[in-house]
């Protein structure tokens, strides 16, 4: 088995790859791999040759390649280790089929992928947005909807990014699940739950918990069949709302969960809403202490990220200035950052298992 075939990776990374092929090569030529990568991903190249070998004038017509780009296409990607080539054939390499079909759902073939597109399209006018402080999109294309906007005008792109989320997070669901002790709590409201994956993760751990998914129409429809899915239909419904606004009552628990760096107008809305005693959850993936991690969230601010630069010690000084106390943060797992909070209050309290009066790294 070959260096590439033995990575363990999270992500496509250019210090993760065999030296032979992207970690020796120039910024020039990496943005131009990394976009035909990206190419690759949108054509759907890996999931064609899944289980099967195939030659170059197959793969043209399986995937409307054009003959003046086909072997040259193909041939780059052998040379950066994704696909394999011995007499005329072409095949997926162990590290293409795992990072490209078995770590990823084909949802996020057709959103992030799509994403990532824009995103180089939308970096050709970097210098500009430097300059005039605007993201790279609303100079390229001021009349583009924003992501909520869009998913309300068209179902597809809401299932796609709806659903690419619930595989991205699963992961992420499971680690908070593991790291809250809801035992005491009865309802959590998951404000911005998207697919719900993180509400379903709390209830298949917690057997008594209730909990409710607020977001826009679109995905409460969509996260209504993943609960299904799950059959937890009893426990977890969904609710249609405006997350910006005042939150429905009647939950201990209201938990934010990959939305951002929140306002402190968001953060009152949830202490108001909130009995006393009530726990508010953040999850988020906020930059370290000096703001110089995760790389990726601080470079897609210059895109035109919703995200935010929010440090976690920021939203620790938010909580606090809300009223809230016992404000605890840890980073629990990979880049993400588990804040929890309470509303002060006579009675007894539930707190994070494993929450510390100290404060994460």
């Amino acid at each position: 088995m070959g260096t590439a075939e033995r990575l363990s990776m999270e992500r496509l990374t250019l210090d993760k790859v065999p030296k032979q092929s992207l970690s020796q090569i120039d910024i020039e030529t990496a943005f131009m791999v990394s976009r035909l990568i990206v190419a690759a991903e949108r054509i759907q190249v890996f999931r064609l040759l899944h289980g099967e070998q195939m030659k170059a004038d197959a793969i043209g017509r399986g995937l409307k390649i054009h003959k003046n780009h086909l072997e040259p296409f193909l041939n780059v990607l052998v040379a950066l280790g994704l696909l394999r080539k011995a007499n005329g054939r072409y095949w997926n390499s162990r590290l293409a089929t795992k990072y490209f079909i078995k770590e990823r759902s084909i949802y996020w073939t057709r959103q992030y992928s799509k994403e990532c597109a824009r995103a180089y399209e939308a970096l050709t006018v970097l210098e500009e947005a430097l300059r005039s402080g605007k993201g790279c999109r609303a100079i390229k294309d001021p009349q583009a909807p924003s992501y909520v906007e869009s998913m309300k005008r068209d179902p597809n792109q809401a299932r796609d990014f709806t659903q690419m989320l619930l595989h991205y997070h699963r992961d992420d669901a499971k680690a908070l699940a593991d790291y809250l002790d809801l035992s005491d709590r009865e309802a959590v409201l998951d404000v911005g739950g998207g697919s719900g994956v993180m509400s379903i993760a709390l209830a298949k751990r917690h057997r008594h918990l209730r909990a409710c998914i607020l977001d826009i129409g679109p995905v409460c429809e969509i996260a209504a069949e993943n609960i299904h899915q799950a059959g937890l239909s009893g426990r977890v419904t969904t609710q249609a709302g405006d997350i910006h606004n005042s939150l429905p009552k009647g939950y201990d628990v209201i938990m934010f969960c990959d939305v951002g760096s929140l306002p402190k107008t968001m953060l009152q809305n949830a202490f108001r809403a909130l009995p006393a005693n009530g726990l508010v959850v953040l999850v988020d993936r906020y930059l370290s202490r000096d703001a110089t991690q995760p790389l990726d969230r601080i470079a897609a601010h210059f895109i035109s990220s919703s995200f935010g630069l929010a440090t976690w010690p920021d939203m620790v000084d938010e909580l606090t200035a809300c009223g809230f106390t016992s404000v605890k943060a840890r980073n629990v797992y990979r880049d993400l950052w588990f804040i929890t909070a309470i509303k002060p209050g006579p009675g007894k309290i539930g707190v994070p298992r494993s929450a510390t009066a100290t404060l994460g790294r």
